[in-house]
């Protein structure tokens, strides 16, 4: 299974067109805009990103996660991919 970390909104885009069922999805940065079009049940937000950007996380189906979540996904997934712009 792969991690995508997806860090924009081109860079959500370009995820979900290359992504498989089981991969999961990070979004931080400018991603997690995306918060209200992810889709799936393996999709994260980096809580503290979106709590910067004036995002609330409960109401949306992503699972907050902090940095010890973060670091515990990238030792479960190999490969992990970036998406930017």
């Amino acid at each position: 299974m792969s991690l995508h970390l997806v860090f924009s909104r081109a860079g959500y885009k370009a995820c979900m067109q290359r992504k498989v069922a089981d991969d999961a999805v990070i979004l931080l940065a400018d991603g997690v805009y995306c918060l209200n079009i992810a889709e799936g049940d393996n999709v994260h937000i980096l809580e503290i990103d979106a709590k910067v950007r004036g995002i609330s996380v409960p109401s949306h189906g992503a699972k907050p996660i902090d940095y010890a979540d973060f670091v515990v996904l990238t030792e479960a997934h190999n490969p992990i991919v970036s998406w930017a712009d």
